[in-house]
């Protein structure tokens, strides 16, 4: 699947109604949820903010890791990069990142 192609994809299966839309972030195409970003483009891979259960659960897929965009070893803590060989489990992931974003304070 195409880099923009995925991206694409997962942002139409959120309904118009929840403010969900491709924009950019780091200078990449990400998914926010009106100015939260939650999934974002890097390489091939996908990275997205989770918490708690969502967060371990998406560290056990295979290549999964911290999301590290400068690549300098300092990860940021909420964020799980899953490559594209795993790329079927990003469409749950994209959901529950905004699921989480969604409970954020404004």
């Amino acid at each position: 699947m195409a880099d923009m192609d995925a991206l694409d994809g997962l942002v139409t299966q959120f309904s118009p109604e929840r403010g969900v839309a491709r924009g950019k972030w780091f200078g990449k195409p990400c998914i926010k949820a009106g100015d939260r970003v939650f999934v974002v483009l890097w390489g091939r891979d996908l990275a997205f903010k989770l918490e708690g259960a969502a967060h371990a659960e998406a560290l056990q897929i295979p290549g999964a890791h911290l999301f590290d965009p400068r690549g300098k070893g300092s990860p940021m803590q909420v964020w799980v990069q899953i490559p594209a060989s795993e790329s079927a489990a990003w469409q749950r992931f994209a959901d529950l990142a905004y699921q989480y974003v969604a409970t954020l304070p404004s």
